[in-house]
């Protein structure tokens, strides 16, 4: 585009020099990169409302993870009102079956979320049980709902019983 402008105004131009102008028009070629994440659904999109019901704060919404974009997948994580655990939604393209066959997650059960099949896991390396996870399906993949303890504050209640309810009310707001 800088090339564009610069073609259309002359800058560079030396002082003193007289450029000749031309009336041709400068189409950029499109793009051939492809952003894999485009046609996924965005959780950052769930509403306020929505969030705020469930019991976490809507203020506390961070894209990505830690502010770092992964390919494949659109993030968003929020905080809860009772301070000691996050949630974060992802919406990627791995199938159900895919979820079910990482040899990271442990503690696989079937958890549905009103028609969705889905499953409930656990982090293989989570000796203390400070995480618990949800991945439903969706027709791009799936969405995983993932709470982690806030480390600074310690575990006070039970993580998977949280997402679930968690899950449960964000349902009805998935593609």
């Amino acid at each position: 585009m800088l090339a564009i402008a610069c073609v259309s105004t002359g800058c560079g131009e030396p002082e003193g020099e007289t450029a000749t102008k031309t009336s041709e028009v400068v189409t950029p070629a499109p793009s051939t990169s492809v952003n894999p994440d485009a046609e996924l659904w965005d959780p950052c999109h769930l509403p306020d409302s929505a969030i705020s019901a469930t019991g976490l704060d809507p203020k506390t919404e961070v894209p990505d993870v830690a502010g770092v974009d992964f390919d494949g997948w659109q993030v968003c994580t929020w905080q809860s009102n009772a301070e000691w655990y996050s949630l974060g939604v992802l919406s990627g393209t791995p199938t159900l079956q895919a979820v079910r066959a990482r040899d990271d997650f442990v503690g696989i059960t079937d958890y549905s979320i009103g028609t969705r099949a889905g499953v409930q896991f656990l982090d293989a390396g989570d000796d203390k049980g400070l995480n618990c996870s949800i991945a439903v399906e969706i027709p791009q993949g799936t969405v995983m709902f993932y709470l982690t303890t806030r480390y600074s504050i310690g575990k006070q209640g039970d993580p998977c019983t949280e997402v679930r309810q968690h899950a449960d009310a964000l349902g009805p707001y998935l593609p």
